[in-house]
C-alpha cells in the first residue's frame, strides 16, 4: 500500500473517531439546547365566559408569537410549532383595550425558555347575535365533488354570538365533519359548529350555541346537471308571457345514484294563471336519495315571469257609419 493511500485512510479514521467523540460529549455531557420557534399560533380561551357577560373579542394585536424552548438535542427537528400551545385567556377582559399575557405550554420533553410579545393587545366590544340554519360540510381536505349526506340531524339551527361589528360577516353556521372519517354507510357523528363568512373562512372569536351537534351522515358527491322547467305557456290573444329560469342545478347523493342523472325536471307551472309580472318558485322533482347541494341553491330556483297586455287596434265607429250612409245613397 502506498504511503499516500495509508495517510488518507488514517485521516479518515481520525475524523470518524473525532466526530464520534464530539457526538458522545455533546449528547451525554451537554444534551440540552435552546431552539427558537418563530410562529407559534395564539389560541383563545374564556370566550364563552366573556360572551355570557355580553362581550366579545373584536381584534387581537397578534396572531402568533416567537417561543424559545430548552430541549434535548435529539429532539431538534422533531418538535414543531404545532406542538407548542400559546393561550390567551380573555374571560376577564373588559370593554375596550386590554393587554393579556399568553400562557405558553411546551411538549413534555421540553421547557419554555422565553417568548416575545409578553402582553398582547386585545380589543373587546359589546356583542350581537342571530340564529342561522346549520349546514353540514367537510373539512378543507375533502375532494371538490365531495358532500356529506345527512339523514338525521339533532339541531337544524344555532345561535352565533360575536362582536357587533363582526356579525354582518357571518353568513352561515357549519357543522364540520372530517372527510376521512365519513364512510359509505350511514353512521352517527358529533360535529363542532363554526361561523363562516362569504368565502367559507371561519370568522374568529365567534361563539356558537350549542358548540357541537350530533348527526347521522354518509359519504356522497355533488354534480351539476341540466334543470328542465316544466312550463305550460298557452298562447293568448290578450297577454304575452315571457319567462327566464336557471338552466343548471347542483345536486348531491351517493356516487352510484348521481352518476346516472343528467337532468332534473320541475313541477308544472301554468303561466296562463298570471296577469302581472311574478317571481315563481321552482319545485324540483328529485329522485329518492338525491338532494339539492345546499340551502342556497333553493333560493336561486326562481322563474321570472314578464306579462305584457296586448293592445288591440280600436275600430272607429264613425267611419263605419259614414261608409254605410254612402252605400245607401248609391243605391
Amino acid at each position: 500500500m502506498k504511503n499516500s493511500t495509508r495517510k488518507l485512510i488514517n485521516i479518515i479514521m481520525a475524523f470518524v473517531v473525532s466526530l464520534g467523540a464530539w457526538i458522545f460529549v455533546v449528547y451525554n455531557y451537554y444534551p440540552m439546547t435552546d431552539v427558537k420557534y418563530g410562529d407559534v399560533s395564539l389560541t383563545f380561551s374564556g370566550e364563552r365566559a366573556l360572551a355570557e357577560r355580553g362581550l366579545a373579542v373584536s381584534e387581537a394585536g397578534a396572531e402568533g408569537i416567537s417561543v424559545t424552548l430548552n430541549q434535548k438535542r435529539v429532539d431538534v427537528g422533531r418538535i414543531t410549532e404545532a406542538d407548542i400551545r400559546a393561550e390567551l385567556d380573555v374571560s376577564g377582559c373588559v370593554a375596550g383595550e386590554n393587554k393579556i399575557t399568553p400562557n405558553v405550554f411546551a411538549p413534555k420533553e421540553a421547557s419554555v425558555e422565553s417568548y416575545d410579545n409578553k402582553a398582547v393587545d386585545i380589543i373587546v366590544e359589546r356583542t350581537d347575535s342571530k340564529y342561522l340554519d346549520v349546514e353540514v360540510v367537510y373539512s378543507e381536505d375533502a375532494p371538490e365533488d365531495a358532500a356529506p349526506l345527512v339523514s338525521d340531524i339533532g339541531q337544524t339551527q344555532a345561535r352565533v354570538v360575536c362582536a357587533a361589528s363582526k356579525l354582518k360577516s357571518v353568513r352561515k353556521i357549519a357543522a364540520v365533519l372530517d372527510y376521512d372519517e365519513v364512510g359509505e354507510k350511514t353512521k352517527s357523528y358529533t360535529a363542532r359548529l363554526v361561523a363562516l363568512d362569504n368565502n367559507g373562512d371561519e370568522v374568529p372569536h365567534a361563539v356558537i350555541y350549542p358548540d357541537e351537534i350530533s348527526l347521522d351522515a354518509s359519504r356522497g358527491v355533488i354534480k351539476t346537471v341540466d334543470l328542465v322547467p316544466n312550463i305550460r305557456n298557452e298562447k293568448s290573444e290578450d297577454y304575452e308571457r315571457k319567462y327566464s329560469a336557471p338552466d343548471k342545478i347542483t345536486i348531491k347523493g351517493s356516487k352510484e345514484i348521481v352518476s346516472k342523472i343528467d337532468s332534473i325536471r320541475t313541477e308544472e307551472i301554468d303561466l296562463s294563471r298570471y296577469y302581472e309580472n311574478e317571481e315563481l318558485k321552482l319545485e324540483c322533482i328529485l329522485p329518492e336519495g338525491v338532494y339539492l347541494s345546499n340551502s342556497a341553491d333553493e333560493d336561486k330556483l326562481v322563474l321570472k315571469l314578464t306579462v305584457t297586455k296586448i293592445e288591440k287596434e280600436a275600430v272607429e265607429e264613425g267611419s263605419e257609419g259614414e261608409a254605410g250612409t254612402e252605400e245607401e245613397t248609391a243605391n
